[in-house]
């Protein structure tokens, strides 16, 4: 996290006080262990899976995910600090341990988050989470309509989807059929002039758009490769869109602490434009690479 956050310009935001103050952020994974460095995130719990009242995460990619949003840091005096440390997190366990999820609980998740949108302040949504656009099970035309309709309703309210693009690229069309959503940011993965030894670079199976009805997709990419953040004993490091997706999602909730009359559309517009154009086709990039110091004219 010190290396992506120093990539996507969130240092700057910190020395002017914008860290995600009063800002919900919603989580819709595999839940959330009670991580030091989440302590004081964790505002609300939901387990759409088991009915359980006390966050836990029996897989560990909710707690790495919401590592990269709201980490404080503090087992790692800052070092592996998420992108908003003081926005508050709420949280529903929507995936099994095995990162297996259907739309039903999917949409359970989003229905609580948007019921108590007022209550928790709540202006983002990280949907780390893909599937892909032939599912059959789980994945029917009629399931993936309603989740699309839940994306819009949270639009509506201001509140943005931000979803991740899949690791089924490189093939044309092989974005989420989550994140091809019009209404829905969709994150797909780079690290620009960064290179890992030994290690597959994300932006080689991120997914690539169009997305559904040909609509130009992903929207935007942010660092993806060996990042590292909460697990469920200390750190970590993982690599994906999964990974990408908080990025983008914690970026917002800076903004919208610097922005707050801001509408999802002005916000989701201000967040396009100001990525940072990579050269790469737009069914890889979208616009670009997120640029925090941009985003917010620092």
């Amino acid at each position: 996290m010190d290396r992506v956050r120093k990539q996507i310009g969130c240092d700057l935001a910190y020395e002017r006080g914008i860290t995600g103050k009063q800002i919900g952020i919603g989580v819709l994974d595999s839940g959330v262990a009670l991580h030091p460095d989440l302590q004081g995130s964790i505002a609300e719990f939901r387990d759409c899976i088991y009915g359980k009242k006390k966050p836990y995460d029996d897989s560990g990619h909710g707690t790495f995910v919401c590592g990269v949003l709201c980490g404080n840091g503090l087992l790692s005096g800052g070092t592996y600090r998420g992108v908003a440390p003081d926005a508050g997190l709420y949280v529903a366990k929507v995936l099994q341990k095995n990162g297996d999820g259907d739309y039903d609980k999917l949409m359970e998740g989003l229905e609580w988050l948007l019921s108590n949108q007022e209550k928790f302040h709540l202006k983002v949504i990280n949907i780390s989470a893909g599937s892909r656009q032939n599912a059959k099970d789980d994945g029917s035309l009629a399931r993936v309509r309603n989740v699309n309709a839940l994306i819009r309703r949270a639009f509506e309210l201001g509140v943005i989807v931000v979803t991740a693009a899949g690791n089924f690229g490189p093939a044309e069309g092989s974005i989420s059929v989550i994140g091809s959503d019009r209404h829905a940011v969709s994150v797909g993965c780079h690290d620009g002039a960064f290179t890992f030894q030994n290690t597959k670079m994300c932006e080689e199976y991120s997914g690539r758009g169009p997305g559904r009805r040909m609509l130009k997709k992903p929207d935007i990419v942010a660092p993806g490769t060996e990042i590292v953040s909460c697990g469920l004993n200390g750190y970590t490091a993982k690599s994906g869109t999964s990974m990408a997706t908080p990025l983008v999602a914690g970026a917002l909730a800076l903004a919208y602490e610097r922005y707050p009359g801001m509408s999802a559309r002005q916000m989701v517009q201000k967040l396009t434009h100001s990525a940072a154009d990579l050269g790469e086709p737009w069914t890889k990039q979208g616009w670009g690479m997120l640029d925090i110091k941009r985003l917010l004219n620092l």
